[in-house]
């Protein structure tokens, strides 16, 4: 049976536990404190390699920020030795068995992303976030076979088009502020297909109003917060994401 719009899974976000933001350490915390998936942002060297990169940068030994975009994987690695490479923290989420969302900070990465979660048996349990409305259902439209959410900016004036929308070009869900994820904007996602998720919280109270909620991914550093309020009957199941507009 696929996963449905009831489902809920705690996704531990980068520096989860006060980890490494951009470390192995981190997946590993999150899914031993209950978590049923991980954040990963992704960004790409200036010779092509995916990297993990909450900012964007690596920090030299001096303090100073060394732009990831601007150096080679060989020059990074000789500033930051712990800078890891997408396959490896895709080796450590499949032997978690969780599941990834995908922050891209670079969308020219998406082909590259595809192949490495195709070669990984992940594409299914992978989706991609950090994109606005417009450019997500762009990319959602011309890509069916990977998850895509859009970013919501704010509470929508007018739910129904904004589903419909969604609807028509594909995309996987909507990613919000949880002060944006409101009941009806939730019942309406769910009587169309669509998955929630939330921006980041540590809150307990915040915590406690989302799963109540049915919000389908809530991504928190404090996963053990979280998986201690989720009832039995919503704990993550080993299956996988359905695969909407493929034969």
């Amino acid at each position: 049976m696929p996963y449905t719009t009831a489902d809920i899974f705690i996704l531990s976000a980068a520096g989860c536990m006060g980890t490494d933001r951009d470390g192995l350490d981190s997946i590993l915390a999150g899914n031993e404190e209950g978590a049923k998936g991980c954040c990963l942002s992704v960004d790409m060297t200036s010779d092509g390699i995916a990297v993990l990169s909450s900012d964007g940068y690596v920090l030299a030994p001096n303090g100073g920020a060394v732009a990831v975009c601007d150096h080679t994987y060989t020059e990074l690695r000789k500033v930051a030795p712990r800078l890891l490479p997408v396959g490896q923290a895709l080796d450590l989420a499949r032997a978690c068995r969780s599941k990834i969302a995908i922050t891209l900070r670079d969308p020219s990465l998406l082909p590259q992303m595809r192949m490495t979660l195709r070669q990984t048996d992940y594409l299914d349990d992978a989706v991609f976030v950090g994109l606005g409305l417009v450019e997500a259902a762009r990319i959602a439209s011309a890509n069916p076979d990977l998850h895509i959410m859009g970013e919501m900016p704010a509470v929508p004036d007018n739910i129904a088009a904004l589903v419909n929308a969604s609807q028509t070009t594909g995309l996987f869900g909507l990613r919000a502020a949880p002060a944006h994820l409101t009941p009806p904007l939730l019942r309406a996602c769910r009587a169309a297909g669509l998955f929630t998720m939330s921006l980041p919280t540590n809150d307990p109270h915040t915590l406690d109003t989302l799963i109540r909620g049915g919000v389908n991914f809530i991504e928190t550093a404090r996963p053990d917060l979280a998986a201690a309020l989720l009832p039995e009957g919503k704990k993550a199941r080993p299956q996988r994401f359905p695969m909407r507009g493929i034969d």
